[in-house]
């Protein structure tokens, strides 16, 4: 059985379908994979419900790291047949993996950090010195991974990739086609016993327009809507809200798409005035997790969203217009916007037709390595 190894210095990583589909599907292609991720005390240990998907400690720590290479070096580099990683530090510890085993390496492009530090969002221990690596690792990979063809020209620039460099674009999100499951989750938990629609956002009031949202609601009384925030680690949603409902308990990745399924609209709130967002927005794995449970979205306010709108799957929401009013326009249409929501999602984010040109490549590069 061929084994690839996943270098994932993330936490979570089976809430994010760029990191659990690509594990899955590698599994699909006969693959037994090693996954190493992130440990945190503030969310759920990853869970795949599959043999052939293991789980082992990203090596942080000194110790971890000469435990790693002992066993690598003991394995006489014929370890993995194909590597991936994630950047930063995941990239370049695949890079090597994959360079010791002869192996191909293959960069997942989940995020995109600047050349320079003072740029980046990000604060990375040792960044100067990490970059360059990292950019190296990405021009060293048999192909990228990229989630979105904008983001990708970024990662272009910024990782100084050369013209020929084989790229793959492959959305976030899930396997399968867009469909609503049969859920009261969030009526349940709340309480609900009124059939208003629940308008959800997955995230934080970290974000500008969720916090601007958060802010503007605090002296809200009844309204045709129930309004939830749902957060993905412990302690990132705030106790109590008098008009947001607020779901403060990060679920096991096999219970989102059940608990996504029992709202009515998603809230994709990305701030163009945000470099941050303005760049992840596009990309998010929240907009795929609503429109894989059949949800259409309310937007705002970047402008590959009005696109989106003009599909007729979301509204856009400038981050200024009062909320009341979005909602009053957003509420009759939901049913027309939802019907609209599976073919839109098979054409544009279904990974297994993303997945399968790399797939092709994938064989080609393996077996080449004889």
């Amino acid at each position: 059985m061929k084994k690839a190894a996943l270098f994932f210095n993330r936490f979570y990583v089976d809430a994010h379908p760029c990191f659990t589909e690509l594990a899955l599907s590698l599994v699909g292609e006969g693959y037994l994979v090693d996954l190493y991720y992130e440990t945190n005390p503030f969310n759920p240990p990853p869970t795949f419900y599959n043999p052939h998907v293991r789980l082992y400690q990203f090596p942080y720590l000194w110790s971890h790291k000469l435990e790693f290479w002992a066993k690598q070096l003991a394995m006489k580099g014929k370890r993995y047949d194909a590597v991936f990683g994630t950047p930063m530090q995941g990239a370049i510890l695949g890079w090597r993996v994959a360079r010791q085993c002869r192996a191909p390496f293959f960069y997942l492009a989940d995020e995109v950090y600047p050349k320079r530090a003072s740029e980046s969002w990000v604060q990375v221990p040792g960044y100067e010195s990490l970059k360059p690596l990292e950019a190296q690792a990405n021009r060293a990979a048999a192909a990228s991974i990229a989630l979105g063809q904008e983001r990708y020209q970024i990662q272009r620039a910024e990782n100084s990739l050369p013209a020929d460099h084989r790229a793959f674009i492959i959305p976030n999100a899930q396997r399968g086609p867009a469909q609503r499951l049969r859920s009261h989750y969030f009526r349940d938990i709340f309480g609900l016993e009124d059939r208003k629609p629940i308008l959800l956002f997955a995230g934080t009031d970290g974000w500008v327009l969720a916090k601007r949202l958060y802010e503007q609601t605090r002296d809200w009384g009844e309204r045709d809507f129930h309004l939830v925030f749902h957060g993905r680690s412990t302690g990132m949603v705030a106790e109590k809200h008098p008009f947001i409902l607020l779901s403060r308990d990060p679920l096991p990745s096999n219970l989102l798409n059940h608990a996504f399924s029992s709202a009515d609209a998603g809230l994709a709130l990305y701030s163009k005035d945000k470099p941050q967002e303005a760049k992840n927005g596009p990309t998010g794995g929240k907009l795929g997790a609503y429109l894989k449970n059949g949800l259409p979205l309310l937007a705002g306010n970047l402008d590959d969203f009005r696109e989106m709108e003009r599909q007729g799957v979301a509204l856009f929401w400038d981050g200024f217009q009062s909320f009341d009013e979005v909602a009053a326009r957003l509420l009759p249409r939901l049913p027309e916007m939802a019907a609209r929501v599976p073919e839109y999602y098979a054409r544009e984010f279904e990974y297994g037709k993303f997945f399968a040109p790399f797939a092709d490549f994938l064989r080609e590069r393996v077996a080449a390595r004889g």
